[in-house]
């Protein structure tokens, strides 16, 4: 069931891609009239400019939804808020899943409708499982593993079409995939350096390759880290501590000192470098060149803390 419609345009955004939030945000206000119905998911705002990039929507007489479970602070809500911006927020569950709830509400009040396929429903628990890091479901980490693999149109038109219950050449490009990132993650983890910064275990490990999110989870449940930071070759910072929040719990304000955000237990932001002579050093270096900027800001967040019991 296509509940969007023939027309609906989808702008794929990344915190470090190229093609950022601003430049989907430039592009549609373009192109909006006034019965249109713009939705922004799984992004938390992280530009103190945000409110003057939606102007035009406001503008324009859009309908704007933002969907995300991510941290927010209390000035990025009150800005897209002043925007216009209807925001559904819930930390409790993936965006995938908060939107089909929503959807739900929205068509039959309350509930998935009951005209809502049963294999997207499916979809949205399989994605919720891994992108809350629950893992019950061993179906979640291979729809990861496509979500990597596949380009955009790809991924949207086979899940569509498929759910998780994809074709067997699907399956054997994600056996391929995972035999080689489990190499690179291996030697990831076995690469890392230890640190200690207010009574906290830092490992910190630099990565060619792999699922950050897998490697984070060993260093932390498997190797006894409380925080585990991941340096990514094209410049991003992954950063987790264990899934039970009970060690520490505080990583999207870790990533927050570095420009990001993200949930209490996985987050992610961009490396401190401002030119490409920075970057460069970056990759020569294997992450080195910028440890000490990421302990500081580890530090800034542990330092209230004291030792942890």
């Amino acid at each position: 069931m296509d509940y969007c419609g023939p027309d609906t345009v989808v702008l794929p955004v990344s915190y470090h891609g190229a093609y950022g939030l601003r430049d989907a945000l430039d592009d549609l206000a373009g192109d909006v009239t006034s019965n249109t119905t713009v939705y922004i998911v799984d992004l938390a705002a992280n530009d103190r400019h945000i409110e003057a990039h939606l102007l035009p929507l406001e503008q324009a007489g859009v309908d704007v939804i933002w969907y995300d479970h991510h941290q927010w602070s209390d000035d990025a809500r009150d800005a897209v808020e002043r925007a216009g911006v209807t925001l559904v927020v819930d930390e409790d569950e993936c965006a995938a899943s908060l939107l089909a709830r929503d959807l739900g509400q929205h068509y039959d009040g309350g509930g998935i409708p009951a005209d809502f396929d049963p294999y997207l429903q499916e979809l949205a628990e399989v994605t919720k499982d891994i992108d809350l890091w629950i893992r019950d479901d061993p179906r979640s980490e291979r729809l990861n593993v496509f979500a990597t693999i596949a380009d955009v149109d790809e991924y949207i038109d086979t899940v569509l079409k498929h759910g998780v219950d994809w074709p067997d050449s699907v399956d054997d490009r994600i056996d391929e995939r995972l035999e080689r990132d489990r190499e690179l993650e291996q030697a990831a983890i076995e690469n890392r350096s230890s640190y200690g910064v207010g009574g906290y275990s830092v490992g910190i490990t630099y990565i060619r390759g792999g699922r950050s999110s897998q490697i984070g989870n060993d260093l932390v449940e498997e190797m006894g880290h409380d925080i585990a930071v991941i340096c990514k070759t094209h410049g991003g910072l992954g950063i987790y501590s264990h899934s039970d929040r009970e060690t520490f719990a505080r990583c999207h304000e870790i990533a927050d000192q570095l420009g990001g955000g993200g949930h209490p237990t996985a987050a992610g932001c961009e490396i401190p470098a401002e030119t490409f002579r920075e970057l460069a050093d970056y990759w020569v270096t294997r992450g080195q060149s910028v440890r000490e900027e990421v302990l500081e800001a580890v530090m800034a967040v542990v330092h209230e803390d004291g030792d942890p019991e």
